[in-house]
């Protein structure tokens, strides 16, 4: 099997009169297709599609773009060999390989922008087959339309382990698909589960199919994106780590992972790392014990992250090392200029006590010449000025400053945000008076109706019956009992 995709590459290659790759025939014959677009010319892009057009062997597809998208200062080729329509044909031949394909385990499409043309085709693909385990789309989509093109077909695929949609420019909003998604695949797992239970059995829920990471590296889901994840997760015991680097997460975000990892214990791994806005690193801590009592149940191999050590995770040795060194130096310059201050207040203090010293023995003097009855011996009575705080002092008083006005910001933050859950906890309920207003008076117009028509119809039967009571007491007259009628009328 090896063999024979080298050879159908080889052999489409041959048919053009050109050689071969070395790079992606070295990559073949480990069974994998490595696509590297920055380093593919124009001519080598047809035998590479002919030979992943309805390839049933290749177990892991790899298309990245060597250069950034973002990236400015690159020369641009004269003849670019990616063109829209190689990118099309590609992912035709990728959508094919993926139906007939049993044995395709890995599909990673880096930087690589897809159109919604290309991604119904990728779509196409991945609702047919049934043996991917890992997807990552890192940079090939942007923004909540092009992610809710794909959800609704990875959302199907309960083979899929791994998603991982990396810098892919989601908010909030993709958040909401994605916690629908971990409720409805949490829904299909307690089904399953429930069903091995049936005849006393043991229910193994490793062998339970669905996603046990997510990836949402690089995305500004921010605080509102994490509650609907925690929400989410709250009932979910089979997803395993959940990556959230550079998220624009707060202290907020991360008390509320915090309160569903103190209920959930099945998560290992929770990546938080390279988020700024996270200064607690005393909650960090909390999180981390959470998540190593956890790994001690996990059979999946998951290494949590490394959260109490971002400083190393963010930044090499070297630089930490000039950092803690220009931190040694701003503070040796902050205490000598400290000290050349208060020589300086020191001296102004000692010029000012010895000029006030000589203009009282002045006037002393003078007093003594003009009375010289009166001796008397000259009293200087000199107060010390108050003492002054040092620089040290007023740094750490400007330190709790801050300290309580950060606090006060964070208290603004909370009260904020249970603020707006009480209004639209009110909105609901309002919502729900009006509905109930709404058909209380339908209710009410309803009996009156049904009321106003039966009144007509009850009247009728009252006198026909009348009519009828009396035409049986004139029977009974005209028959001989008048007096039995007698007694009836009394």
């Amino acid at each position: 099997m090896k063999t024979s995709v080298v050879e159908k590459y080889k052999t489409a290659c041959a048919a053009i009169g050109l050689a071969p790759n070395s790079f992606i025939s070295k990559a073949l014959e480990n069974q994998r297709l490595h696509i590297r677009i920055g380093k593919i010319q124009p001519e080598e892009w047809k035998p590479i599609i002919k030979c992943l057009e309805n390839n049933s062997s290749i177990t892991e597809i790899i298309i990245e773009a060597t250069v950034p998208s973002h990236c400015i200062y690159v020369k641009k080729s004269t003849t670019p060999s990616f063109t829209l329509a190689v990118k099309n044909h590609l992912m035709k031949s990728l959508s094919s390989c993926l139906v007939c394909s049993s044995v395709v385990r890995r599909l990673s499409i880096i930087s690589v922008p897809l159109k919604k043309a290309q991604l119904d085709l990728l779509s196409h693909g991945l609702s047919r087959n049934q043996s991917l385990e890992f997807l990552c789309l890192q940079g090939s989509i942007s923004g909540h339309k092009a992610f809710n093109a794909v959800f609704s077909t990875v959302r199907m695929c309960l083979n899929i382990v791994h998603l991982d949609f990396s810098q892919c420019k989601l908010s909030d909003e993709s958040c909401s698909l994605i916690g629908s998604l971990i409720r409805s695949q949490t829904l299909e797992r307690h089904t399953q589960t429930w069903k091995h239970t049936l005849r006393y059995n043991n229910p193994d829920t490793t062998t339970v199919s669905g996603l046990r990471r997510i990836t949402l590296n690089g995305n500004p889901i921010g605080d509102d994106g994490c509650e609907i994840i925690t929400t989410a997760m709250q009932d979910d015991y089979w997803i395993k780590a959940i990556d959230l680097q550079q998220c624009d997460i707060s202290d907020e975000g991360a008390k509320m992972f915090l309160v569903m990892l103190e209920d959930n214990s099945s998560i290992s791994v929770l990546d938080l790392r390279l988020n700024s806005k996270i200064k607690d690193e005393k909650l960090l801590e909390k999180i981390a014990d959470c998540l190593n009592r956890n790994k001690q149940n996990d059979a999946y191999g998951f290494i949590p992250g490394d959260l109490l050590d971002r400083k190393k995770a963010v930044k090499p040795k070297k630089t930490a090392r000039r950092s803690i060194s220009n931190i040694n130096l701003r503070n040796s310059l902050n205490e000598s200029r400290a000290s050349k201050k208060a020589t300086q207040y020191e001296n102004y203090y000692n010029s000012m006590l010895k000029n006030s010293v000589v203009k009282n023995m002045e006037h002393l003097n003078d007093i003594s010449l003009n009375n010289d009855k009166d001796k008397f011996s000259p009293i200087l009575i000199h107060q010390t000025p108050p003492p002054k705080q040092s620089a040290a002092a007023k740094i750490g008083e400007e330190t709790k400053i801050f300290a309580m006005l950060d606090e006060l910001k964070n208290d603004l933050e909370v009260y904020k945000r249970e603020l707006y859950l009480e209004k639209e906890k009110t909105k609901v309920l309002e919502s729900k008076i009006s509905a109930l207003e709404r058909e209380n008076l339908f209710l009410k117009n309803q009996q009156q109706n049904q009321s106003s028509e039966l009144e007509p119809e009850l009247l009728e039967t009252i006198e026909t019956s009348f009519s009828q009571f009396h035409n049986f007491l004139d029977m009974l007259k005209q028959a001989g009992y008048g007096d039995l009628c007698q007694l009836v009328n009394k």
